[in-house]
């Protein structure tokens, strides 16, 4: 029996994606122990209210910070950086979906693109048909699936439907490294379909899978995978598809130049997300 959507999660990875979305939906920070949310995860969670609501129904949880070690240059001092990737991920939707028992979760964040699929730097994406990995890999029997997760995702059409000129659609894929793919990796990122290249999303989906929870992922676009280097030609034949990874575009460079307006698209937008999704039914998001 499906569940009206009264309280919704969202777990970002980075600081600088969070802080656009925190200020226009008027989230304040709240005491992690009166929620029980492990200390030791060094997590930064808000909380808001509603029109709808008496008592906070809108959480946000960004992923915190982790000490780097060995750092070349750190000269004794501590190093922490954003807490990104599945790990991370993994923890904080943990926390948050036993914290709070959302009745749907938002996986938001930056990401990069497919130019040959449509995607151009700021666009905005709602997640589509599943949220699949393309760097887990286990090439046998049942675990090849298993490895590629395919978890549900909240496909929400209406939302869409509604805001066309604010998102697009397109299938998300996970892994653990922001640098160009090599080719073993960008071969099962076009297996899957997948227009929208992230670090966190399908392991999110798997936890929101264990505990019976709707998830959709609002991903900004920060770099375009596909675009060779240093010049506006794109992969799209299969035989391009897996060129050397150094072929591309770097990733990591235009990642670092387009964070800003890829951030500043998802202050503009999750908040429209947000409002679409309060009191609806998921089959009707």
């Amino acid at each position: 029996m499906e569940k009206q959507i009264e309280k919704i999660l969202i777990i970002m990875a980075m600081k600088e994606e969070a802080e656009p979305v925190i200020k226009n939906l008027g989230l304040k920070p709240i005491d992690k122990s009166e929620y029980n949310l492990d200390e030791s995860l060094k997590l930064s969670v808000y909380s808001c209210v509603s029109s709808r609501s008496k008592t906070p129904n809108i959480f946000l949880i960004q992923n915190g910070v982790r000490r780097v070690n060995d750092h070349p240059n750190a000269k004794g001092e501590l190093v922490y950086v954003n807490a990104v990737g599945t790990i991370s991920a993994v923890l904080a939707a943990w926390e948050g979906m036993k914290a709070f028992n959302p009745d749907v979760v938002i996986t938001a964040g930056t990401a990069g693109g497919v130019k040959a699929n449509g995607a151009e730097i700021g666009d905005v994406y709602i997640s589509s048909d599943r949220l699949r990995f393309h760097d887990r890999r286990i090439s046998f029997g049942d675990y090849l699936y298993y490895g590629i997760g395919s978890y549900p995702c909240l496909e929400c059409r209406s939302l869409l439907a509604k805001y066309p000129d604010k998102f697009k659609f397109g299938v998300v894929s996970t892994g653990n490294s922001l640098d160009n793919m090599e080719p073993a990796e960008r071969f099962q990122f076009y297996s899957n379909k997948a227009t929208v290249k992230d670090m966190e999303a399908a392991a999110i989906g798997e936890i929101a899978q264990l505990k019976g929870i709707p998830v959709v992922a609002v991903k900004s676009i920060t770099d375009l995978i596909d675009k060779f280097k240093g010049s506006d030609e794109v992969a799209n034949k299969p035989k391009e598809l897996l060129k050397s990874a150094e072929e591309y575009e770097d990733t990591a460079m235009q990642f670092l130049k387009n964070l800003m307006l890829a951030t500043e698209r998802l202050g503009e937008t999750i908040p429209l997300v947000v409002e679409h999704l309060l009191g609806k039914f998921p089959s009707q998001c």
